[in-house]
């Protein structure tokens, strides 16, 4: 007899974590959003660091609901 095992399912994340990561996204990539309107606005001496700092969160955005994803 061979010592073959099948690797179980993976678990599914708890709704509520989901959900908090779903919403968490979603305030990210709207404040993403302000801070590109803002930085496209502001004092030319601040401008580039707000409208760098709006790129960098929508882009957190979008990738915060693959953590924990797995290769199907």
């Amino acid at each position: 007899m061979s010592d073959f095992k099948v690797n179980p399912a993976p678990q599914n994340d708890a709704p509520g974590a989901m959900l908090g990561r779903v919403i968490v996204s979603f305030v990210l990539f709207l404040g993403g959003l302000v801070l590109i309107g803002v930085g496209a606005t502001a004092d030319p001496a601040i401008a580039p660091y707000v409208f760098g700092g709006g790129i960098v969160a929508a882009s957190i955005a979008f990738g915060l609901p693959m953590v924990g994803a797995s290769r199907g």
